[in-house]
């Protein structure tokens, strides 16, 4: 642990707990980790004051600090790298995918999976160095670690609704195909979750796909798409 993380830990100890304004509790996250009780808001606002006093921090000082946090011992540290990668986009930009799927392999539980996938990367950063992407979140999915799954999924859940790009909606179709048979909760509401995300930009395309293949995908997924198509809410 280098001197940052065990500041950013010491915060983390000395922050009361919100009690009563958190829905989160270790057996609801996913994780057997320590959890200290933080509600997301609280997370984050240590991680922005971090920010706020190193916001010329040089790339090999921010990927050694984002490592450490990875193999903290707690789910707020795991958590932590969130506002890091957000905060600091020309050092997301220059990171290896292989340093990412490092990464994605410390992560346990949807909430741990959720914090760096669900809006970190986007659109412009998959499609600029798309084959490299593309090849990852192929490998994720094909991994035998059930979170590096669901991270294949929800990497794709934000850039499905920021491009019309093709390419995000054939691959995400192509990812659900190959993981709808899981019937494990973490895969079946990411297939959901994901398809719901995909109507904004190609809602002709994700009707024909759950008609087509209602009797394949997970039903929670055939249920919520069609009521999303109907109604317009989840």
């Amino acid at each position: 642990m280098n001197a940052q993380h065990r500041a950013i830990l010491e915060r983390i100890e000395r922050t009361e707990p919100a009690r009563g304004k958190t829905s989160q509790r270790p057996e609801h996250l996913g994780t057997a980790r320590r959890w200290y009780g933080l509600a997301n808001a609280q997370r984050r606002k240590i991680m922005l004051d971090f920010v706020a006093q190193h916001r010329d921090l040089p790339y090999a000082d921010w990927r050694d600090l984002v490592d450490s946090l990875y193999h903290g011992a707690s789910y707020e540290e795991r958590c932590a790298p969130q506002t890091l990668l957000l905060r600091y986009p020309r050092h997301r930009r220059a990171l290896s995918l292989n340093q990412l799927d490092e990464w994605l392999g410390c992560l346990e539980g949807w909430a741990e999976v959720d914090s760096t996938c669900q809006t970190v990367f986007n659109a412009a950063d998959l499609l600029a160095a798309w084959d490299d992407w593309s090849a990852l979140l192929r490998s994720l999915a094909g991994d035998a670690n059930i979170n590096k799954q669901r991270a294949a999924l929800v990497l794709l859940t934000a850039p499905v609704t920021q491009s019309d790009d093709t390419r995000l909606l054939c691959l995400a179709l192509e990812l659900i195909q190959q993981l709808q048979s899981d019937k494990d909760k973490r895969i079946t509401k990411a297939v959901s979750w994901l398809l719901r995300k995909g109507i904004k930009l190609h809602r002709a395309a994700i009707a024909e796909f759950v008609e087509a293949h209602a009797e394949s995908l997970p039903a929670i997924a055939v249920r919520e798409t069609r009521r999303k198509l109907a109604t317009g809410k989840k």
